[in-house]
């Protein structure tokens, strides 16, 4: 009797756990867009930016570490065009950011696949100007 009763408090507890875990996760501030000044200093930051460190990762060979950063840089670039447009026209923006997207992707497609060759052309594809030009005004 108290057996059953023990084994029914663990599967009301883990069910509890399950529940308030999801409802943690689904509603975390993990969840939250990043917003654009974040997502552009992670980026582009001299030597501390995904584009330094993980540039440095390639040129050194550390294909797991310049996976892993690009992974963590291609999350940004899906969510980019997430944000409003701050300036400028909203077919651009979305134009734009969908290249950025695009433009992570590589990196990491190159990364996984240890080719240094399309990792450096793909870090080298990020079109600032264009961006900056049409939604920032700088």
């Amino acid at each position: 009797m108290i057996r059953k009763a023990l084994q029914a408090g663990v599967f009301a507890a883990l069910g509890m756990l399950a529940i308030v875990g999801s409802y943690g996760v689904a509603n975390s501030a993990d969840d939250k867009v990043p917003d654009i000044d974040t997502i552009m200093s992670k980026s582009f930051e001299k030597e501390t930016g995904y584009k330094f460190t993980v540039a440095a990762a390639v040129k050194g060979e550390k294909w797991e570490d310049a996976t892993k950063l690009a992974k963590e840089w291609n999350q940004l670039g899906q969510a980019l065009g997430k944000n409003k447009v701050p300036k400028g026209d909203a077919k651009s923006w979305t134009k734009l950011c969908a290249a950025f997207g695009d433009s992570t992707k590589a990196v990491l497609d190159a990364s996984e696949k240890k080719d240094a060759k399309a990792a450096t052309k793909a870090i080298g594809s990020f079109n600032c100007g264009g961006c900056h030009k049409a939604h920032k005004g700088a």
